[in-house]
């Protein structure tokens, strides 16, 4: 697959569909299926490899099982294991009705990153992460919905989709899934390997694998790509950003009363004392535009889930990093995230929830790619620049391919 110039036409994943009138007509619109989005796709991990993933401490897993003789309907008895897995239950598990699925996959195998080059018509923040699936036939994780938008690419099979946008939004109660008690289907479409349905938030979806063969006449696992998008609720990030600002600001402003009057009764709040307060809660939370661009960057590039998995054992300077790029190559590390802002006549770059003031030259180079040219970055490298370099190399975010 050729991911150069994904902006443009030729490397769309969209088929027919041009980027501007997806984004108009169907992004958190409607639900599009794209026939051949990817031709002559070849899985980027096999079904073995994404077992292995599922064995390892830090990678997120997990099994769902259903039992009951319709696969078409919710009422099965449904079961979930979390990982990570000891090789020997895949060994015990039965010959079909089953899934298993594993989250953050770019994260663990990065060579499956270059799925996601093909979705950046949407800005890498909004990304989540890419989960892939595996399932015999009847393999399903039962009809639901999702809070945030996701294309369903399927890498190898085949695999049935059933959708409704009406619904019953009530789940079973007798499972730790949230699975619809009622679903029915108001269209469906037997997808193959390349295909890709794209569902906007809230869209009920079933997928159900499918038995088929490969052309060596041998069970074909089906195999599906989820591409997530973020959306944190409005609960969620009103919270981190009370809480950046209360971290941020080393000022500490206690309450004073301005004009105090005698009270009409001594257990009053008064008119003006809710006034007063609305300008005192005003002083802690600020929504200045810069200081939002930089908890907004903070916030999305935040790396907590993956932080341990982050070596930061170096204490190098610059010219002994020099001396490593001259014989290595240097990439962004898997667990790292890296966004950038424009500010004035300088940028904000975000690596991991922290931010660091470099040129904007800097900050574009960097956030380009995983893989980083270090022969054409060090002739424009400001002395900011240089100091930020080292410091994403002795912490980790940045290592050697």
């Amino acid at each position: 697959m050729d991911s150069e110039n994904v902006h443009g036409k030729s490397a769309s994943c969209l088929g027919a569909t041009s980027i501007e009138d997806f984004l108009t007509q169907y992004w958190q619109k409607k639900p599009l299926l794209i026939r051949n989005a990817f031709p002559d796709l070849q899985s980027p991990i096999s079904a073995d490899e994404l077992a292995g993933l599922a064995c390892e401490e830090h990678v997120n897993s997990r099994l769902v099982l259903a039992r009951g003789d319709n696969i078409s309907e919710p009422d099965r008895t449904w079961q979930v294991e979390f990982g990570p897995f000891d090789e020997s239950r895949f060994s015990q598990l039965p010959d079909t009705d089953w899934s298993l699925l594993v989250s953050d996959v770019e994260r663990h195998l990065p060579e499956t990153k270059s799925l996601l080059r093909y979705f950046r018509f949407i800005p890498d923040w909004r990304i989540d992460d890419l989960m892939i699936s595996y399932a015999p036939g009847g393999g399903s994780v039962g009809p639901h919905t999702d809070a945030y938008d996701v294309f369903l690419l399927q890498l190898s099979g085949q695999r049935l989709w059933k959708i409704s946008e009406h619904f019953n939004d009530e789940t079973l109660s007798n499972t730790d899934l949230c699975i619809l008690k009622e679903f029915d289907a108001e269209q469906e479409w037997l997808v193959n390997a390349g295909d890709m349905l794209y569902l906007p938030p809230n869209v009920a979806h079933h997928g159900i694998a499918q038995t088929c063969l490969d052309k060596q006449g041998d069970d074909e696992p089906c195999m599906t790509a989820s591409i997530g998008f973020r959306a944190p609720s409005l609960k969620t990030i009103t919270g981190d950003y009370v809480h950046y600002l209360n971290e941020s600001n080393q000022q500490e402003i206690r309450y004073s009363d301005t004009s105090p009057v005698k009270p009409a009764h001594h257990a009053e709040i008064s008119e003006d004392t809710v006034s007063h307060f609305v300008d005192y809660l005003k002083q802690g939370l600020s929504i200045e535009r810069e200081q939002v661009k930089k908890w907004l960057g903070q916030y999305c590039s935040d790396n907590k889930t993956f932080e341990d998995l982050i070596d930061d054992d170096y204490d190098i300077d610059f010219d002994e990093l020099c001396n490593i790029a001259s014989r290595s190559t240097l990439m962004q590390s898997p667990y790292s995230n890296f966004l950038f802002s424009h500010s004035h006549q300088s940028a904000l770059l975000f690596v991991n929830g922290i931010s660091y003031e470099v040129s904007k030259q800097f900050a574009e180079s960097l956030c380009e790619d995983e893989h980083i040219n270090f022969q054409q970055l060090e002739q424009t490298l400001t002395s900011s620049d240089k100091k930020t370099l080292i410091t994403l190399f002795n912490n980790g975010a940045i290592i050697t391919a």
